[in-house]
């Protein structure tokens, strides 16, 4: 096997959740060139990690995505691993050409896969990590779990920082508030007890908080800032991928919903506090060592539901995660 092209997730979690498949491909295929293929941005993600021999990055839509697989026909790769579950992401690949094609026989796409592998109730209940390594082990010998581990060079520390002082920073050690999700409210702790959180764990530090979130998580972002008597610096609908990555590795703590930038910190190996409602935490809890990450949650007999928004009305999942959970959880990881 001489060319490998890896067909990547579409979100910043599945991102890092796969990338111990695509450790477990290398295993196998030593001196095989390993390419990825993501729609921008996401292929800042995985700028030098050295597991890959390139990013492909495409467009979202037709026109990107044809130069995508014309791109991909002339690179002729000898076996393509699609990770996406969809039956867009199998055609892709097979435009593509690709002469072996890898992924789970779902969604009516058996017909453009020659390596069909099932996706059963037992393979799609593990960690998703997981269920990607079971992908690829289908080829052989994956060797033994990778936590993967995201880099950010000296020169992209010294521009986060540099952004820290033009928002506010004063210099003091930092504590990363991630308070929205993108998939929906469902997974989302209250914005005032994030407040509450950051202030008590801020005040016991001597510390100032960062809020993070994505263009479309201002909102929530700015309301955390109001409810929060210590002025935080607001990060969130500001950054670039790479600067986000950079942010995230400047912080001593992140506290967050279950969400893409959890995993991010996970792999930057950032102590992490991530709280958990409707998602289930034995799929998506963070890839991260012993003692670097807590998982807050309580049972209830609804969930995970993974749901948007809570079918019933009453959220009891997130309703029950009190201020003092978390605030415990963080002070337990770096005092």
């Amino acid at each position: 096997m001489n060319r490998i092209i890896v067909k990547g997730t579409n979100w910043i979690g599945d991102v890092c959740l796969s990338l111990p498949a695509v450790y477990a491909l290398r295993h196998m295929y030593p001196n095989a060139v390993i390419d990825i293929a993501l729609k921008r941005p996401l292929g800042g993600v995985l700028s030098g990690l050295d597991v890959i021999d390139g990013v492909v990055e495409y467009s979202p839509g037709f026109q990107g995505e044809r130069e995508l697989v014309s791109r991909l026909r002339r690179d002729r790769y000898d076996l393509g691993v699609i990770f996406p579950r969809s039956l867009h992401a199998a055609a892709l690949i097979f435009f593509a050409r690709a002469r072996r094609r890898l992924g789970y026989a779902a969604d009516m796409r058996s017909l453009l896969l020659t390596d069909r592998v099932e996706r059963t109730k037992e393979v799609t209940s593990r960690h998703q990590s997981e269920y990607y390594r079971h992908l690829v082990s289908t080829l052989g010998d994956p060797g033994e779990p990778v936590i993967p581990r995201l880099s950010v060079s000296d020169r992209e520390r010294e521009e986060a920082k540099a952004l820290l002082y033009k928002w506010g920073w004063r210099g003091r050690r930092l504590i990363g508030v991630n308070p929205g999700a993108a998939y929906g409210d469902a997974k989302r702790w209250y914005t005032d007890r994030f407040a509450q959180a950051a202030d008590i764990i801020t005040e016991k530090l001597d510390a100032q908080a960062i809020v993070f979130g994505g263009p479309l998580e201002v909102d929530v972002a700015e309301e955390v800032s109001r409810y929060m008597k210590r002025a935080p610096v607001i990060a969130a609908g500001r950054t670039t991928i790479r600067q986000l990555l950079a942010l995230i590795d400047s912080t001593d703590l992140f506290i967050t919903n279950d969400t893409g930038p959890m995993h991010l910190a996970a792999a930057l190996n950032v102590p992490l506090v991530a709280v958990f409602g409707s998602t289930n935490s034995t799929t998506t809890s963070p890839m991260a060592e012993t003692g670097r990450f807590a998982l807050v949650r309580h049972e209830v007999e609804c969930s995970p539901c993974l749901e948007r928004s809570c079918p019933l009305k009453h959220h009891r999942c997130m309703e029950l995660v009190e201020v003092g959970d978390v605030v415990g959880a963080a002070l337990s990881l770096v005092t």
